[in-house]
């Protein structure tokens, strides 16, 4: 799989913990913020392996999240970086707390 680094803000809203990708206008939410490096993790790694499987570029047709994210994103306290095996993109999470 080609290498892809991808930054994401972390923020919670309600109940739900929210992941906005950055590079690509794209989230995910989860219930407990434990979950988020995982999920967020699991869910790149399908839509990058299934758009190669079917012939596309992966995030094609994304753009960029809105300023307001990688303004969150600058202020936000960065968590701990697992090292992700080469399946697997390489995941850059902040928190907005």
């Amino acid at each position: 799989m080609p290498e892809y680094r991808i930054r994401a803000v972390i923020f919670k809203e309600g109940e739900h913990w929210i992941a906005q990708c950055l590079e690509y206008r794209y989230a995910i939410q989860t219930r407990q913020l434990e979950d988020m490096p995982r999920e967020l993790t699991r869910c790149l790694t399908w839509m990058i392996r299934l758009a190669l499987e079917a012939g596309d570029e992966p995030f094609k047709g994304y753009t960029p999240a809105p300023r307001r994210y990688w303004e969150m994103f600058a202020r936000a306290t960065p968590l701990p970086q697992i090292a992700a095996p080469s399946s697997e993109p390489d995941v850059e999470l902040r928190i907005a707390a």
